[in-house]
């Protein structure tokens, strides 16, 4: 009878562990992004996100608020450089290799491709050939 009544429990603990399996992956974005070369730089992903546009050469708040999902007064803040981990970011650069999905297209100046990913790899890759 012992049995009986453990292998429904264990039952409910086999589901429990489908569901999680199943559940929709956690939001990159809501995570902080920490730089590879340089761990002790640690900043949230949309604010690496709006450094990598500027870095492309996109100068409008609005359109860099728009591409990362930010507010235009968190972007000025952003460019001023006035958060010490922004600012160390902002030296260090977005390295090679790294990039960082935007919530809507941008226009890339240098090439004028829509670009869903910054810093923009059709730039990138012509730079290393050349």
């Amino acid at each position: 009878m012992d049995d009986q009544r453990e292998r429904p429990v264990a039952a409910m603990h086999a589901v429990g562990k489908a569901q999680r399996r199943c559940s929709p992956r956690r939001n990159r974005r809501a995570r902080r992004w920490r730089h590879p070369l340089k761990p002790h730089i640690e900043v949230s992903y949309r604010v690496a996100a709006a450094i990598a546009v500027m870095q492309m050469g996109i100068v409008e708040y609005s359109v860099i608020a728009e591409a990362v999902g930010l507010t235009i007064e968190e972007v000025g803040q952003i460019d001023t450089a006035t958060d010490r981990g922004v600012r160390q970011l902002a030296v260090a650069g977005i390295p090679c290799g790294e990039y960082f999905k935007l919530d809507c297209r941008v226009r890339c100046p240098k090439c004028q491709a829509l670009v869903g990913l910054a810093p923009c790899v059709t730039c990138l890759c012509c730079q290393e050939t050349t």
